[in-house]
């Protein structure tokens, strides 16, 4: 597992990279909101070390939650508060959303395809579908790539006139972050997936990056086994805690 000092670099890059709405820190804690569209912008981070009680502090961070209309979900990774997840399971938070976080170095990576700079009406279109993301749900989605305020690059594989693949590129410093990346049902293990990735790796170096990371399903093979081939290895995990209640 990579040291703490990687893992905070990270976390921190991903964290500019996909905004919440709101943000509030707490004793260390921070809650993150984004009208409930993704775990990773709708939820508690327990980090630091803790002066309040326990108690008080998952209280306050309920109740804020459910003043948004949102259930109490925890983001646990290697930073949180020690104690913390042992706790939640003690009171009966279910656990999901198993993530292996990875990350290649782009030490001399090139890639010839250039993504696009700048989302398009069409790039819109494709990741929501493609994503099966509900109309409803779409203006949450949207305001969340809205408010990156880093460099991004999107990119879109398009056969025969078809969008079928596309993704999307943050760039916080020497770190690339790869979010939403996705292929068509119908079109994948073709390659697709590769050319997205390999597209947004090569502008990412090319604009500073000398690192790359990602974060995916821990029981996603196929997916896993695509990044492990373009030299990404697993760094860290994280998973979620949800409240019954």
């Amino acid at each position: 597992m990579a040291d703490q000092d990687q893992i905070a670099q990270i976390e921190s890059a991903a964290y500019s990279s996909w905004p919440a709405k709101e943000l509030v820190e707490y004793d260390g804690w921070q809650l993150r909101s984004a009208d409930g569209f993704s775990r990773r912008a709708n939820s508690l981070l327990p980090i630091g070390t803790s002066r309040l009680d326990l108690d008080a502090k998952l209280s306050f961070s309920a109740d804020w939650f459910q003043q948004r209309g949102l259930s109490l979900v925890v983001r646990c990774t290697p930073l949180c508060e020690p104690g913390v997840d042992e706790e939640l399971t003690r009171r009966g938070f279910t656990r999901e959303g198993d993530t292996s976080v990875m990350v290649a170095d782009l030490t001399g990576f090139d890639s010839a395809a250039i993504p696009d700079i700048e989302p398009d009406p069409r790039w819109w279109d494709t990741m929501a579908e493609l994503w099966g993301i509900r109309p409803e749900a779409r203006p949450a989605w949207r305001g969340i790539i809205e408010r990156i305020d880093l460099p991004a690059a999107y990119g879109r594989k398009i056969i025969a006139g078809v969008d079928v693949g596309a993704g999307l590129g943050v760039l916080d410093g020497s770190w690339l972050g790869l979010f939403e990346i996705v292929v068509h049902p119908d079109r994948r293990r073709r390659g697709y997936g590769r050319e997205v990735t390999r597209s947004l790796l090569g502008w990412g170096a090319r604009n500073g990056a000398t690192h790359a990371y990602l974060q995916v399903i821990s029981a996603n093979e196929p997916a896993i086994s695509l990044y492990e081939d373009l030299g990404f290895r697993h760094s860290y995990p994280y998973w979620y805690r949800r409240s019954r209640s």
